[in-house]
């Protein structure tokens, strides 16, 4: 591998001999850059794949938050089909998906089975799922970017499907962070209305209350409090550390996950790039857990869609781009014009 000052060195000679505005390409120079540095060379073709978890949520299931949980088995089975924005953005940027059932309240496996329980149990009366069942979705997420690496795929996004998750999401912010739920608990799937708000925040706080004695490690605070989207999201994102495989977040959900995965794994904040800023109130908390501030995220589109559709486009743009870092003229190839 070649050290880090070196190739940061190579990047800018090369990206200096290019026909460019020194900085004019702003924040596609550095996550060119970022890239370049997770694959330890300057490379010239990104081959991307899209992972979706899902998986119910307990707190859901039982009436506290959201819809019937029946949607989340049609929802991703609609995905399956190729019938959701998603998976017609992957469509469309010749993108490959698929989706991975961790924990869907279904008799059978949808997409690829590595169904952990039929959804969680709910947070404000016991644990979410066991430290083992919190250990299966892991090892599910670490297994799915294992095998797409094995395939030669050298970037991942991120996306999820499950009703309830923001609600989820924003307890494990709160427990990993310390935040209060004001900070953290947005309106998710339901209307922005300062009634639905204060059940929400009330749900959450409950957990957090019920759970206290527990949320001392990662592990245990997913495991408590959190969902097994976010936990293979979670082991997902430390694997793509281990290998240099650079990522992208999608939204509130995936940056929540990527936060835990950065306190496991402090090379996380090497490989994860930020796609855009959900309108989820606890996002920009969650993406300064791993050094992204607003002004680092390219798509400020006050998007709130889930599946991974912010995420799927900002892989068009680094593919856009990175094609063009390595095939754009070099100043002297236009002097001799």
């Amino acid at each position: 591998m070649v050290p880090r000052e070196v190739l940061e060195e190579d990047i800018t000679k090369f990206i200096q001999s290019k026909c460019l505005i020194p900085g004019g390409l702003g924040l596609w120079e550095l996550y060119f850059r970022k890239i370049c540095h997770a694959w330890g060379r300057i490379d010239g073709i990104i081959k991307p794949q899209h992972i979706i978890f899902a998986a119910d949520n307990g707190c859901n299931m039982e009436g506290y938050v959201g819809y019937n949980y029946e949607v989340t088995q049609k929802q991703s089975r609609n995905m399956v089909l190729g019938h959701t924005a998603a998976t017609h953005f992957c469509e469309f940027n010749g993108i490959p998906y698929e989706v991975v059932d961790v924990g869907i309240a279904s008799h059978d496996g949808i997409g690829v089975d590595r169904k952990t329980a039929k959804g969680t149990r709910n947070i404000m009366n016991q644990a979410a799922m066991t430290i083992d069942e919190f250990d299966k979705a892991f090892t599910a997420g670490k297994e799915r970017v294992q095998y797409y690496v094995n395939k030669g795929v050298n970037l991942i996004s991120f996306g999820e499907m499950g009703l309830g998750n923001t609600t989820t999401s924003a307890a494990v912010l709160s427990a990993l962070t310390g935040r209060s739920v004001e900070e953290t608990v947005g309106p998710g799937s339901w209307p922005d209305k300062e009634d639905l708000m204060t059940r929400k925040r009330g749900v959450v706080q409950q957990a957090l209350d019920l759970h206290k004695e527990s949320l001392q490690t990662v592990p245990s605070i997913i495991a408590h409090v959190g969902g097994f989207d976010i936990a293979a999201m979670t082991g997902a994102m430390v694997r793509c550390a281990e290998l240099r495989i650079p990522f992208v977040i999608d939204g509130f959900i995936s940056a929540v996950a990527a936060a835990c995965a950065f306190h496991l794994d402090k090379r996380v904040e090497q490989v994860a790039i930020p796609s855009h800023v959900s309108r989820e109130k606890g996002m920009l908390i969650a993406l300064q857990e791993i050094d992204i501030e607003r002004v680092d995220v390219p798509i400020q589109a006050n998007m709130a869609m889930g599946e991974g559709t912010g995420a799927i486009l900002m892989v068009q743009m680094l593919k856009t781009t990175q094609y063009m870092f390595v095939n754009v003229g070099t100043f002297a190839d236009m002097m001799k014009l």
